[in-house]
């Protein structure tokens, strides 16, 4: 796998390309990179190159897109169809210029053709990447894929003797966002919200049985435990307090605002990265 190729030199002269290639060594970029610039330096045009790149070098990409700029990655059109272009285009521009968006799309195609023509000349490189798959993640929304950011609450087919780490982990994550759905600030060693579902989830794997939201609920007001440490549930969490929890809880089934939040697949990196063994792009919106 080749280093990232981010252009070529420009002649400070006349503007125009040297064909001297700038190349960055990706192992470089061991941890993590940074750009720095001022507004309308192109710190965003070169985030999408140096992602492009690692993608045409074999590497997924999640890229986390507060502000939408990372949603271009999907915009790769090696064909150069004016009717690639058309849902695309500003309708505000073409009545501007006077013109159609149809004619605008096609100007648009002609001129994103010449543009990548001069940097690769027989479209190698834009073919490459239009072969490999984006998916735009917008979790609490339908406008791409949505996210069930809460998971499965299905008991994992991990063994407890060799894996707890892991399904620990994914307990501590599951709890977590189902706590912050609800309002819940909960430390995850001291709090008695997050304790509570903690142990009732780990409960209910070990014993590898299935849960659901409702029955999660259930048992937050009438515990199968009889203790959470060396205290009896009721000292430890009051049967108030676990009913006004599961009131928090049940808000969240309840809340059509919420229910976009629970639509979707489940939250898999390893689905999210690869199709199958080939390298893909993720973009979480």
């Amino acid at each position: 796998m080749s280093d990232f190729y981010l252009g070529d030199i420009i002649n400070p002269v006349d503007g125009e390309p040297t064909g001297e290639p700038v190349e960055y060594d990706r192992s470089d970029l061991t941890t993590h990179g940074v750009i720095v610039g001022m507004t309308g330096s192109g710190k965003t045009g070169l985030g999408v190159i140096l992602l492009e790149e690692a993608l045409l070098s074999g590497l997924p990409i999640l890229a986390i897109d507060p502000k939408g700029d990372m949603g271009n990655l999907a915009l790769t059109f090696p064909a150069f169809q004016p009717s690639d272009f058309e849902p695309w285009v500003s309708e505000d521009e073409a009545r501007q210029d006077g013109i159609s968006t149809s004619e605008l799309a096609t100007n648009t195609a002609e001129v994103w053709k010449a543009g990548v023509g001069s940097w690769d000349p027989d479209h190698d490189r834009i073919k490459q990447l239009g072969d490999i798959p984006v998916s735009i993640y917008t979790p609490g929304s339908s406008a791409g894929i949505p996210v069930n950011i809460l998971g499965s609450l299905r008991a994992p087919d991990l063994s407890w003797e060799t894996e707890s780490e892991t399904i620990l982990g994914e307990i501590d994550g599951l709890v977590a966002s189902l706590l912050t759905l609800a309002g819940v600030d909960s430390d995850p060693v001291s709090g008695r919200e997050h304790i509570l579902l903690s142990n009732i989830v780990a409960k209910a794997w070990r014993d590898g049985q299935d849960l659901d939201l409702a029955t999660l609920i259930g048992q937050v007001q009438n515990p199968p435990l009889r203790k959470l440490g060396v205290f009896e549930v009721d000292a430890f969490f009051p049967e108030k307090d676990r009913t006004a929890l599961a009131m928090r809880l049940n808000g969240v089934v309840a809340s059509p605002t919420f229910a976009s939040w629970l639509t979707g697949p489940p939250l898999d990196i390893q689905a999210m990265l690869y199709d199958g063994d080939k390298p893909r792009a993720a973009v979480v919106y």
